[in-house]
């Protein structure tokens, strides 16, 4: 698969907001204006209320699913490999691009979103499945933009300012939507951040994961504000706005995995990771604005204590 500009993000420091429901426990890309997001393990990005499910476990009996998913491959989707959700940042200074989105379908949004020095620097796929996904923050406003099929030439300019879907939202007042995952979720609610896999409890959210599509059924659940979903396997297992959930009770510091792998473990334990796409390959990929992959060894360790929340 072919990658765009080199992606290096790193994550500046937002202004205070209310804080968020408190959790039981929380890597570059595109280089940003000095505004943005808070030390890993200080804050969260959504401090609504109703962005509590980011910060609490599933709710409800969960479905150990352990043996039905042996056969799938775990990943962390970052921009080496592709088909990740890279965030940057902008504070207005640059003026901004207006956007519409009736490129696929007339979602009639028209969007002026603030430009990021360097330009624009969405996910690259391969296969013929490039998502062109990105979130750009305004740490002025506190304002996140998600974007599903932005493509951009090698200098980060758009080809297009007719995308796929862009919409808008608060960090202080959204649920985790708008967005443009299937599920109308946004890929910046637990997506994983540079430095929230630098330690053990770094990870201090729910994730956002990618399913099978032979495996993603047509129905929704609830434990996320899923509106909808892409799939359409009548009776499959998974659903979009169902989490998945690592056993809470294993011990994962004494598991032979790395680092990186611990925060993810840890984060499914406390907070789970909600389903909100499908993919047409064989794997449980988990989004991230990572440039590359740290250490995952042992990140398999992931299918053998899961357990599924509708």
């Amino acid at each position: 698969m072919s990658l765009g500009a080199p992606c290096q993000l790193r994550i500046p420091h937002l202004p205070a907001a209310s804080p968020a429901p408190p959790p039981s426990a929380p890597a570059a890309a595109v280089t940003a204006p000095a505004a943005a997001v808070a030390a890993p393990g200080t804050s969260q990005l959504f401090t609504s209320p109703g962005a509590a499910w980011l910060y609490n476990p599933p709710s409800g009996s969960g479905l150990n699913i352990s043996g039905m998913v042996q056969g799938l491959t775990v990943q962390v989707n970052t921009h080496d490999q592709g088909f990740d959700y890279p965030v940057q940042y902008a504070d207005g200074s640059l003026g901004c691009t207006t956007f519409t989105d009736t490129l696929y379908y007339q979602f009639n949004d028209r969007i002026c979103v603030p430009n990021p020095a360097g330009g624009f620097h969405p996910s690259v796929g391969g296969w013929g499945a490039n998502d062109g996904h990105l979130i750009v923050i305004n740490a002025a406003t506190r304002t996140y933009y998600d974007f599903w099929k932005l493509m951009v030439d090698a200098n980060g300019q758009p080809t297009s300012t007719n995308v796929g879907q862009v919409v808008s939202g608060s960090l202080d007042a959204s649920n985790g939507t708008p967005g443009t995952t299937a599920a109308t979720i946004s890929g910046l609610a637990g997506d994983i951040m540079p430095g929230e896999l630098d330690c053990a409890t770094c990870l201090q959210h729910a994730l956002n994961v990618v399913v099978p599509s032979v495996m993603n059924s047509n129905l929704v659940s609830a434990q996320a504000p899923a509106a909808k979903t892409d799939g359409q396997v009548y009776g499959a297992i998974f659903r979009e706005g169902a989490k998945l959930r690592f056993d809470p009770a294993v011990n994962v510091d004494t598991l032979p995995v790395s680092t990186a792998v611990k925060a993810i473990l840890h984060a499914l334990q406390n907070y789970g990771a909600v389903i909100t796409d499908q993919t047409g390959g064989t794997s449980i990929g988990f989004y991230s604005a990572l440039a590359v992959a740290p250490d995952l060894t042992g990140l398999d360790q992931v299918k053998g204590h899961l357990s599924l929340y509708f």
